[in-house]
Order: structure tokens, then sequence, then C-alpha cells
């Protein structure tokens, strides 16, 4: 039976080495997440074409299954990809017995993220959403979402309003699914005011982010009495009120660290392990990508 039912945005992360001074440059604000148009993709890339060192698929729930696969738990993945290599390659990566795949073709291109990476290993994001914006719910596989234990979604998903009318009917199927909420960037909190609270409404049974995320967040909504998974970077991360460190490790690239810590504790608690045990080891898990490039282990 599928353990968990994701659905977000199919993106190529396109990794990018970026000087302090350049990332000022491009008015992004460290650590965060900025949308922009095709228009602005193309200029990044052709400004930046002598930095890049890596294109590897990618998208925040994407890489959560993708490591809740490397710890033997089946999923399901609901996404929209254009129909280019980008499509194909992103396609081609969940190519394992433990995942399953429903997606929309879009006649808009695979949507992609450039990834900064500064000096000190720390990514900030600026997302092309294209074929993302074409999600319908034409592709959900019922049966595997009926089925799932958990459904794992987050606020990147909500910044289209075909992701939010995907989440509705997602949602619609509760109490028969534990309900999994990404925060995803202190942006998205006030971009996307008029879905979250909808999102809320349903009952959240886990809600996750990093600690400027989640402390933004409960700012503006109660989450008194919701279960919260926090990371703290290079500190470690917490649930409720069970806080961990990580190891010292010299970071690479954070890029797709959180992911990989939300699929690897799911994948824990799904595997019955209890929730010390399961944060320990995604923290383990998060660290080892973060000693890489590229958001997944492979």
């Amino acid at each position: 039976m599928n353990k968990i039912y994701g659905f977000g945005n199919a993106l190529i992360d396109i990794e990018i080495q970026i000087t302090e001074q350049e990332l000022k440059e491009i008015n992004i604000e460290k650590g965060f997440m900025k949308h922009i148009t095709r228009e602005n993709l193309e200029a990044y890339l052709d400004r930046f074409s002598n930095q890049r060192y890596s294109e590897s698929p990618g998208g925040s729930v994407a890489n959560s299954l993708y490591a809740a696969n490397q710890h033997n738990v089946l999923t399901h993945f609901s996404c929209a990809i254009g129909q280019d290599d980008f499509g194909k390659s992103f396609i081609n990566s969940f190519k394992s017995d433990l995942c399953t795949l429903s997606f929309n073709e879009s006649d808009l291109p695979t949507g992609v993220c450039l990834i900064f990476i500064t000096p000190d290993g720390q990514r900030t994001m600026a997302a092309n959403l294209g074929a993302n914006n074409n999600i319908h719910t034409d592709c959900i596989d019922e049966e595997k979402l009926i089925t799932s234990e958990y459904l794992l979604f987050d606020n990147f998903s909500l910044s289209t309003q075909n992701g939010f009318n995907f989440a509705k009917f997602c949602m619609s199927l509760k109490p028969s699914l534990k309900l999994c909420f990404g925060i995803s960037d202190v942006s998205l909190i006030e971009e996307n005011n008029a879905h979250l609270s909808e999102v809320l409404d349903a009952d959240i049974d886990l809600l996750y982010g990093n600690e400027a995320e989640v402390n933004a967040f409960s700012k503006a909504y109660k989450i008194d009495s919701l279960n919260v998974l926090k990371t703290y970077g290079k500190k470690g991360a917490s649930f409720n009120e069970t806080r961990l460190k990580a190891p010292e490790i010299e970071i690479v690239n954070s890029n797709g660290a959180g992911d990989a810590l939300l699929g690897t504790f799911l994948a824990n608690l799904i595997n019955n392990k209890n929730i010390e045990q399961s944060l320990r080891d995604a923290i383990a898990y998060a660290s080892e990508v973060c000693k890489t490039s590229g958001p997944r282990l492979e």
C-alpha cells in the first residue's frame, strides 16, 4: 500500500556558484526564494553561464519523497511537466519500484529553479514555475491517494490557482489522510495568505519549515496545537519538544537538506521508529545531503 502521496512543483535545479556581492546585485534576499519570469531566468543563465556547476531534478516535495524512497517507503507524486528534455529528466529521476508518478504535460516548459550557492554553502533561490502553472486534478491517482497514510504538500504548491485547486481536492479526503504541510519560504506566507486559512482549517497533522519560516508563520497564524517539525540549519532540528543537534560538518551545499530531513523523518515514523530516533536519523541524512552538490543523495 502507498504510504506518502505528494504533489507539488516539478523543477530542475540549476546550481550556480555566486559571490556575496553578486547575490546583492541580483536583489534576492539571501536564504529566501523569489518567483521570476522566463525572461529573468534566461538573463540569469546568460549572466552566470560560467558559474553553473550542477543540474538535477528537484522540487521540495519531490525531494522529500525521494528521501523517503531511500528509506524503503512507497510514495506517489503528482505534478506537471513540459514536453521537453527537462521534463524527461525529471520523470526519469523517479524510476524506482518505490515511487510511482502521475502528471500533466503542458505546452509551457518544465519549471526551473536557480539555486545560488554562496561561499558559505547557503542557498538562495529564483524559480520560474513554467509547466507547474498547469497542474490539474485530472492527474490525481485517486486510488493511491485514498489508500495513503500521509498527504505531503507545501506553500510552493499554493502559488498558482491550479495548485490550490489541487490541494483543496486532496484535502477534502480528510480524515483518511494525515496532512503534512510545508511553509516553504517566508515570502510565501503573505503571498499565499488567501489560501493558507483554508489549508489550516483542514486540520494539519504536521507543519514543517526552518526556524525563520516557523517563527514568521506563528505570527500570522495560531499553530500552538500543531505538531511542528522545525530545522535550525547546522544547529539541528526539533519536533515539538524534542530537539537534537546536528553533527559538525563542512557544508558544501544546503540545497535540499530540509526536504531530505522531512522525507527521512516521515519514513522513520512509518517504519515505527520513535520520535527521537526518527529525528536523529533525519538529521544525519540531511547532513549527508549538505556534503554534496544537488538536493538528493544518489
